[in-house]
């Protein structure tokens, strides 16, 4: 997956490795096994203490268009509520990061990803205030 273009400008770029481990989680997690769940819900737990994996959701949810909606979207819905629980913990260049997806994506051709991406500014303005996120208003 290329990781160029709009990247080229930011300070954070997705790690290939990365990105197939974080993709391997959200493909299992669709899996119906309970075991497998099990496993993935470890990782998730794991993973949550890791700086870049909310970054490699976000990455996912706005760059990643040849994945499916649904492994997009789940990692929209994991990044959701990691910013619902940690959002206070969560560093400015994060919460950046993400706005600047929402952004981009809040005109994305597949309806279930806008919803996702709706839920997700609900969020952050919800957490962090309007106030705090002028360019939100000027995409509309």
């Amino acid at each position: 997956m290329p990781v160029g273009g709009y990247f080229e400008n930011m300070s954070w770029f997705p790690d290939e490795d990365g990105i197939r481990q974080t993709l391997d989680l959200l493909h299992n997690s669709q899996s119906t096994d309970t075991n497998v769940q099990r496993v993935v819900h470890e990782k998730l737990n794991e993973l949550n203490n890791v700086p870049d994996f909310n970054k490699y959701l976000a990455f996912i949810l706005t760059n990643a268009g040849s994945e499916s909606d649904s492994t997009r979207s789940l990692s929209g819905l994991i990044l959701k509520n990691n910013l619902k629980s940690h959002f206070k913990r969560c560093p400015p260049e994060l919460i950046s990061y993400i706005k600047d997806g929402c952004l981009r994506c809040i005109s994305d051709s597949s309806p279930m990803i806008r919803s996702i991406v709706g839920i997700l500014i609900t969020t952050i303005v919800t957490s962090d205030g309007i106030q705090n996120w002028p360019e939100l208003l000027c995409n509309f």
